[in-house]
């Protein structure tokens, strides 16, 4: 009788360690109230950036370099990519499609499907990146150690690393054809609203992606549509009346056009568009982070 006492403690002491092993688990994935983080909705992401600024930056870091571990050039490939991808584009749209608007020459033509293209590479890379970033890194979504809310954001971060670099392409070519005015320095601020807005759907995109594993063809498909509805190698004025209603509900359009106007057309894009990017931008970033940190928990079954 004692010895099945002695056992049956036993038992009650290891049950009581694994509830207590999972309650932390999902401790670590638990939500925030709005009464313990006051300021979640507004600054939350931005905080925990900065709180995690060392860590992000290095894994970032370490996971470019592993992209390109092993190759001959290594992260050379980051402009030889760029240069790539661009000068095929290029060639796809002047010389077989023969587009061009009336009022730009071939080279200035180039160089404003160059500033679409830029932005919009960078958009659907870093959107199909963050979709599956959670999925892909299932290991590291149960480490308590590293937020999971980073997950994404680092892998949108490796897959925009081909925008700035893009864009120092875009800005030494405008200086040889001594086209560079102030309104190029305004780029910067354009990438990071691209950023925050991609970063924000993600958070969103990805914890969908670890029960519908649809969303990652949707997005796929997505990505694809964008690509004709963006007027990358057209103007707006080029599109029918009745469809320009397509480049207001377009998010990836409002960044390509900005390149478009701050780099190629020389002036500040107007002001509907500048309030619209700002708008969507932060206010995605705000509730992708507040969804993410209060719904993440009940994925995590699905880890």
């Amino acid at each position: 009788m004692n010895l099945g006492f002695r056992s049956q403690r036993h038992v009650d002491i290891v049950r009581c360690g694994e509830e207590k092993r999972r309650s932390d688990q999902h401790a670590s994935f638990a939500p925030y109230s709005r009464f313990d983080h006051p300021e979640l909705f507004g600054f939350g992401g931005f905080q925990t950036i900065a709180k995690h600024r060392t860590i992000l930056y290095r894994t970032t870091v370490a996971e470019i370099r592993n992209i390109y571990a092993g190759s001959l050039f290594g992260t050379l490939w980051l402009i030889f990519g760029q240069i790539i991808m661009l000068g095929i584009y290029a060639v796809t749209y002047v010389l077989i499609f023969k587009i061009r608007p009336v009022d730009m020459t071939i080279f200035e033509y180039i160089l404003y499907v160059f500033c679409g293209l830029t932005s919009f590479l960078a958009f659907s890379g870093a959107l199909t990146a963050g979709t599956t970033s959670l999925a892909s890194n299932r290991s590291v979504l149960l480490n308590t150690v590293f937020p999971a809310e980073l997950i994404p954001m680092r892998s949108v971060l490796v897959a925009s690393a081909g925008m700035p670099v893009g864009a120092l392409i875009l800005l030494v070519t405008d200086f040889s054809i001594g086209h560079v005015t102030w309104t190029t320095a305004l780029i910067p601020l354009v990438m990071l609203m691209q950023i925050l807005f991609v970063v924000g759907l993600t958070w969103v995109l990805s914890l969908l992606a670890l029960v519908f594993r649809d969303i990652q063809y949707f997005v796929y498909y997505g990505i694809m549509m964008l690509m004709f509805l963006t007027p990358i190698a057209y103007t707006p004025q080029m599109m029918p009346e009745g469809l320009k209603f397509i480049i207001t509900v377009n998010p990836a359009a409002y960044y390509v056009m900005s390149f478009q106007y701050l780099i190629m057309l020389d002036q500040l894009p107007p002001a509907g568009m500048i309030y619209w990017m700002t708008g969507i931008s932060f206010g995605m970033f705000a509730v992708g982070y507040f969804i993410c940190r209060r719904v993440k928990g009940s994925f995590y079954d699905y880890a």
